[in-house]
């Protein structure tokens, strides 16, 4: 007489069993990293005076305003391809993003601190490829 295993499905399915844990293990793993990317970017885009105001500092820049033009505001995109880093319980800042000026297009560096009327910033640099070059602002 044989013995059936067909009332256990653990016992049948065993292999695809595991196999459904290690993928649902492993999409828990890469949702979790992406939550953590798209906080750090939700924060930067929705407190977008730190990147305004080190665009107004930019734009009011003589050598900026020679060889790049007058700089556009940044948009969803460039926020989105930039690099950021909070620290301090995010009341600090290092950011990196896209700029397009009239004339030529570089990358703004800023770091800055929250303070309580706003972010004071550190460092504020235009980076340019074609002549590499870096145009301090701050």
């Amino acid at each position: 007489m044989k013995t059936s295993n067909k009332n256990n499905w653990l016992i049948r399915k065993w292999k695809w069993f595991i196999a459904l844990l290690f993928l649902i293990f492993f999409i828990g793993l890469f949702i979790s990293s992406i939550k953590n990317e798209l906080s750090g970017f939700m924060g930067v885009y929705t407190d977008s005076a730190v990147y305004e105001g080190a665009l107004e500092k930019a734009n009011q820049n003589e050598e900026v305003m020679q060889k790049l033009g007058k700089i556009q505001s940044v948009g969803f995109i460039e926020v989105m391809e930039g690099t950021y880093k909070y620290s301090n319980n995010n009341n600090s800042i290092i950011l990196s993003i896209s700029v397009k000026g009239s004339k030529k297009n570089g990358r703004l560096d800023v770091s800055a601190d929250r303070k309580e009327n706003g972010w004071v910033y550190t460092k504020i640099g235009i980076r340019l490829k074609k002549p590499k070059e870096l145009i301090k602002i701050l």
